[in-house]
């Protein structure tokens, strides 16, 4: 069977200036590989901790850069956050930010991003329809996702 969705990921974060283009399954299932590279390009840069995000994630944003692309955009998705440490939550709490306590990027299954080119509230819109689990939509800065139960708010 053909997949749906291209299980093809291509990644910057422009906090690191790093960029990936990961095909993170294929024929013999998970490239295991690529799954590090991508929690490597998602990790708490300012502690440099690494975890395994949830890969659920990873199969929503294929999903949104599939129907990206299939738009005529570039596909790439520019990560604002992934995994964050208690410290780097607390450091944004004290720099004025609002992260949850309980963020689901404290454990690894919470991405903040926006898609080249790509209108934030139609993104987030796609990303609520895909029911990944939370989403969040923050005012066309960036748009949130989550592993979590199925929720959505505007910040």
């Amino acid at each position: 069977l053909v997949p749906l969705i291209e299980p093809y990921l291509d990644l910057y974060n422009p906090n690191t200036q790093e960029r990936k283009k990961v095909l993170f399954f294929g024929k013999t299932g998970y490239n295991l590989a690529g799954i590090k590279e991508i929690n490597y390009l998602l990790r708490d840069w300012r502690q440099d901790r690494i975890v395994q995000m949830d890969v659920r994630l990873y199969w929503g944003l294929a999903a949104i850069r599939t129907a990206a692309v299939r738009d005529g955009l570039s596909g790439e998705i520019q990560i604002n956050s992934g995994f964050r440490s208690k410290e780097t939550n607390d450091f944004l709490r004290s720099e004025g930010y609002q992260p949850a306590v309980n963020s689901m990027h404290l454990r690894g299954r919470a991405i903040d991003f926006v898609v080249k080119g790509g209108d934030v509230a139609n993104v987030a819109r796609y990303a609520q329809w895909l029911e990944i689990g939370g989403t969040g939509h923050y005012r066309g800065r960036f748009v949130h996702v989550d592993s979590g139960d199925q929720r959505v708010w505007f910040g």
